[in-house]
């Protein structure tokens, strides 16, 4: 049976992400995105809140606000603490929460890997998605027709945390930083 998810995608072993209750996942991610943010002007990064939009309230577990360009600029953030990959319909309904609040950008965060109707669904509704990792790399390949990303990647340094996808690119996240490892066509 084929599933058109991405193979290597649960987290095995004695690493802490496992270990990690919901709850601490998201903490985990909203020291990460205040660290990120920091430095950005009128930067504010709230956790487990609620968001007006046009037809209701929405709980987001993370809301990060900034200005850019003289513009107030909002992001909502999902966490998604799974073993198994992440489906289209997390990212649906991510997308129809920032239709409705007006946020400008989306970022989804999982401890597991992403199907990949998500990860092409995302790409073109520009939405980010985050695989937390730890020391650990398990690379993510590609079982769409034609696959244009390497099968195997070397395991990444001790210092990265995750994997960033966004646009044609994967790449690896440490501390705060997004350094490009590979391009690949959907």
């Amino acid at each position: 049976m084929s599933d058109n998810s991405f193979p290597g995608t649960s987290i095995a072993g004695d690493d802490y992400v496992e270990q990690m209750t919901p709850t601490e996942f998201e903490e985990t991610v909203y020291k990460y995105i205040a660290e990120l943010g920091q430095n950005l002007p009128g930067f504010k990064v709230a956790h487990n809140t609620r968001v007006t939009g046009n037809d209701g309230i929405y709980q987001a577990d993370i809301l990060a606000s900034y200005t850019a360009l003289n513009v107030n600029m909002m992001v909502l953030i999902e966490c998604k603490h799974y073993t198994a990959p992440v489906n289209r319909e997390k990212i649906q309904i991510l997308n129809d929460k920032l239709r409705s609040t007006g946020a400008h950008k989306g970022i989804l965060f999982s401890t597991s890997g992403f199907q990949s109707g998500a990860i092409e669904y995302a790409l073109r509704h520009k939405i980010a998605l985050v695989r937390l990792l730890t020391s650990r790399f398990e690379m993510v390949t590609n079982t769409l027709a034609k696959p244009k990303r390497p099968v195997y990647a070397p395991p990444a340094p001790l210092s990265y945390i995750g994997e960033f996808y966004a646009a044609d690119r994967m790449s690896y996240i440490a501390n705060g930083k997004v350094s490009a490892l590979v391009a690949y066509c959907l």
